[in-house]
Order: structure tokens, then sequence, then C-alpha cells
């Protein structure tokens, strides 16, 4: 039998403080358990050192790859869009992987193995990992009407996903997808919108696939473990931007009916100065450098979001498995965001596959 081709997409930025891990990612990509792929790696600007240092580690250890040097950071987008660009016309499927992510031996053949055998699936994901490999990282993501970010699982143990479920989106650390539905979305372009750069950039992805008649599902096997966070800790200032303008650009361009009210919501904070609840990381800037952040991220937001509008962009996210929320939840989050998005994942993890909201996603 012929394996499919597949193009893994693994792109560097800055990594030599967590050069272990990024060694360990490049091990376990030469151990795949699959015959029929090519590594395609991407350097976006790296002045660190780290370049320098997986060639020689490329070299050591005789893993062939494809290597694409950027003269300059394009994102997570532009770096995956140049690995897109590069990849060989006769893969089937492409893989993303970020450098700080260690795919299991079988992961790869497996997540193909499902996708063969359903062509209306764009994309599909397992279980991954925290890196300690003590609990769940994410088994695939969720968004909600006011576009908070749900990992399933988050933090459960690590055999909690009992069974396949249909998600928003595939997380960008390990996902498989298929090369003509990312074809059907882009109208033959690049697989990302480059200008999001990163951030809610696969998110986005995920909902243009559900609009084009494609599923996306979290499968029920461990394929990788992830040290989340560890290509972004000194971007706190780009992170806070990039997050909160691309999730106001989603929000120009879609259908939710409480777009009003998340404008608003990052209006206020803006003018608190509080941290992005879409965040788990801790943010050194202060309250007044945050809002000075969060303000230009939401006047680009909107401006980006209006001239998108203009050239056709439209995302009706109900097409896909998003999270509804009851109009008095949703005030009540303009006031205590915190505690209701603790109680949303509390009631998302504890009963996943009779959630009322998600009742019919079990795939």
């Amino acid at each position: 039998m012929v394996s499919s081709k597949v193009s893994i997409f693994w792109v560097n930025y800055n990594s030599s403080n967590f050069i272990d891990i990024v060694r360990e990612s490049l091990t376990a990509i030469k151990e795949l358990d699959y015959p029929n792929f090519e590594l395609i790696i991407v350097d976006n600007g790296s002045m660190d050192g780290s370049k320098q240092l997986i060639e020689n580690f490329i070299k050591k250890i005789s893993l062939k790859s494809k290597s694409i040097l950027l003269e300059q950071n394009l994102g997570f987008t532009g770096g995956n869009n140049a690995a897109f660009a590069a990849r060989d016309p006769s893969s089937k499927y492409v893989v993303l992987l970020n450098n700080d992510a260690v795919p299991r031996k079988d992961s790869l053949k497996k997540m193909i193995e499902v996708m063969e055998n359903d062509e209306k699936l764009g994309a599909v994901q397992g279980a991954i990992l925290n890196y300690d490999e003590r609990s769940i990282d994410t088994a695939g993501d969720y968004i909600t009407e006011l576009f908070d970010v749900y990992p399933l699982f988050q933090w459960m143990p690590p055999t909690s996903l009992k069974k396949s479920v249909y998600v928003t989106s595939a997380d960008a650390a390990y996902s498989l997808f298929r090369v003509g539905a990312l074809k059907a979305i882009s109208r033959q372009g690049p697989m990302f919108d480059e200008s999001m750069f990163a951030f809610f950039d696969d998110y986005m992805l995920g909902l243009q696939l559900w609009n084009h008649g494609f599923r996306i599902k979290a499968l029920p096997m461990i394929t990788a473990k992830h040290k989340r966070g560890a290509s972004s800790t000194k971007t706190r200032s780009l992170q806070t931007y990039l997050s909160a303008r691309n999730l106001i650009i989603l929000n120009e361009i879609s259908n939710s009916r409480y777009k009003v009210m998340v404008k608003l919501y990052s209006l206020r904070r803006v003018v608190d100065g509080i941290l992005p609840s879409f965040s788990n990381h801790t943010y050194q800037e202060d309250s007044s450098e945050r809002s000075k952040i969060l303000s230009r991220a939401l006047v680009d937001g909107i401006r980006m979001g209006l001239l998108k509008k203009k050239q056709g962009e439209r995302i009706d996210i109900y097409k896909g498995p998003v999270i509804t929320i009851k109009p008095l939840t949703a005030l009540l989050s303009m006031v205590d965001r915190a505690n209701v998005n603790s109680k949303m994942v509390l009631e998302l993890n504890k009963e996943p596959y009779g959630n009322e909201r998600l009742k019919n996603l079990v795939a």
C-alpha cells in the first residue's frame, strides 16, 4: 500500500534558551513511524545562534530536511506560509509542529489513517500533553461566541479524551491538515492570513475550514508533549498586542451575536488596564503600558477587520462547534470574566460529551 506524502512544517525563532527541547523535537521527527514525509525547517530570522545550533544537530543525527532561512521574523503565519509554498506538490497532507513540541513515534501514522478514511475531515489532532506528561495541554480547541478560547481537557489526566469529538480548531502545536482543504479556503493562496502574524491564526483557520464544509476532529490518542510558551517568553508585549488585535479582527468579520459586547469588553480592558482573559501567562508590563498596548490593538483590530470585511472576508462562526453563551452569562462576563471562564472550563471538562452546548459534537 502506498503511503500518502506528508510535509511537516517546523518553524524556529530564537530558540537557544530551550534548545534541548528543540533537539528532542527534531529527534522525535526522525523517529516517526511513517515512511513518506518531508521535513521543512523554517528559520524566522533568528539572531541568537539557534539557527546554527539546529543546522549542526540535523547533520549530527542525519535528519534529511529542506531549510528555508528568512531574513526577518515573519511570525508563525509567515513562517508556515513559506513552508507551505516550498512543500512537495505531491503532498496530500501537511503537519504543523511547534519546535517546543515532541511528537510520539506512532502519532503521524495514526492521524493519517483517520484522515484517509474520511474525506470530509480538514484537520485532526490528538491529545497533546504538557511537557511533564502528567496532564493534557490541549485535546482540541473551542471558542465561544465571545471569542474566549477553551483547550479541551487542559490540565486534566492524559487519558481524559475517551472518544473522538469535533472541535473548533486543531491546535497548531501539533496537528495534521488536508492540503485539498487548505487550497479550498485559500483559493490556491497561502495557508494563513499573513497579516495575523501570530495568535488566533489557528482558530481563524479552523473556522475557515468549517465554513468551507470540512470538519476538524480531536482523536482519543496521545500524540505529543508540549512545552507551551517556550518560544514566546521574551515577547510579552507583542503577545499582548497580537492576541488582542487578532481577536478584534476575527470579531469584525464574524457574525457573533455579541460583536458589540466583545468590543465594549476590549474597551473596558483598555480603561482598566487588566490582563487579557485569553492568556495563562503573567505579563510584565505595568498597567499604563498595557493599556496603551491594548488601545492600539483595539484600534488596529477594528481598522484591519473592517478592511478585510470590505474585501469580502466573512466567517460564520455557527457553522463550526462554537460554545454558545446565554445572554445573562455574557453580561456577567463583562464584570467578572475570570469567574465565568473558570465555571465554563469546569462544565466543559466534566461533561464534554453530554454538554448542552456541545451535545451534537461527538464524532
